[in-house]
Parts: C-alpha cells; sequence; structure tokens
C-alpha cells in the first residue's frame, strides 16, 4: 500500500496519454474476495481497454535485488521495459508467476507486471513469511521499495 500511495504522489504531477486507475485489492489466496469480485463486475466489458495491471506484491524485501515479472506483455511494452531495468541497476527482470492479484487480470486478457522481490521468487516454494507472523515491516527495505516506485513511475512515463 505504501508503494501505490507514494507512486500516486508522482504520478499527482504528471499528464500521460493513457488514465491510470490504482486499486488495491489484498486476497488472492483466498475465492471471490467480495472487493475484487465486486471490481470484476464494475468492469465486465472494460478489460479491453487495460493497457497494463501493474502489482506490487512483495515488493521491498530486505535480501536481494527487485524484480519486475512481465507477464504477456506485448513486444513494444516489453522493450521499454527492458529499458527501464538497464536504468535501474537494483531491479532484475523476473520470472513470471501467477499467485498474485494479477492474475484476475491476466485471465481476462490484460497484460502484467509484478512487482516483487528477486529472492521471494527464488524462494516462493519454501518460504515461510507470506501471510504469517513473520511478514511484517522489520523485512522492508525502504530503499528497495522506493526504487520500485521510480522504476514503475519511469515506466508509466515512457509507455
Amino acid at each position: 500500500m505504501a508503494a501505490v500511495l507514494a507512486l500516486a504522489a508522482i504520478l499527482q504531477k504528471d499528464r500521460g496519454r493513457h488514465p491510470l486507475e490504482l486499486v488495491l485489492f489484498n486476497g488472492e489466496d483466498y475465492y471471490a474476495v467480495p472487493g475484487q469480485m465486486n471490481y470484476l463486475e464494475q468492469n465486465t466489458g472494460r478489460f479491453g481497454d487495460i493497457l497494463l495491471n501493474i502489482n506490487f506484491d512483495g515488493a521491498g524485501y530486505k535480501e536481494g535485488l527487485s524484480a519486475f515479472s512481465p507477464m504477456n506483455l506485448p513486444a513494444s511494452m516489453l522493450e521499454t521495459l527492458d529499458k527501464v531495468i538497464c536504468d535501474h541497476p537494483n531491479i532484475v527482470k523476473g520470472s513470471p508467476w501467477y499467485q498474485g492479484d494479477h492474475s484476475i487480470f491476466l485471465q481476462n486478457g490484460v497484460p502484467a507486471l509484478a512487482v516483487s522481490s528477486q529472492w521471494f521468487l527464488e524462494n516462493m516454494e519454501h518460504q515461510e513469511i507470506t501471510h504469517t507472523p513473520n511478514d511484517h515491516l522489520g523485512i522492508v527495505n525502504c530503499e528497495r521499495m522506493a526504487e520500485c516506485v521510480l522504476g514503475i513511475h519511469s515506466l508509466i512515463r515512457k509507455i
């Protein structure tokens, strides 16, 4: 949530070509989450208008680099992402993963970018942090989180 709020503050001054919608979800682990189901219902028939879904999930972890994982991005957007990653040395291209709120967009044909931690991607199967008492502010590296926000801001501006 802090990353989305920081991004919103930065984007206030931008006037891009495309409208932006910032939506906070939490609950990809539960079937029929009311907020997500409501969003899907309200946006039936509009998913073709969405250029890109960006999901912050596990971003800013204290260990390792940040990872931007593209899923179904058009070639031109993937090329733009590569340029952004080159400009931000603490961000790497992550492998695709589907256990997140970005999945409802992918299922509706919308390209997605998951912003996370390289450590989480490499340890997803056996880590004992997500959705446990081990998931707390003490494991967040604020510099990594800021880099993610600035990287996404750069991507949005280039798109």
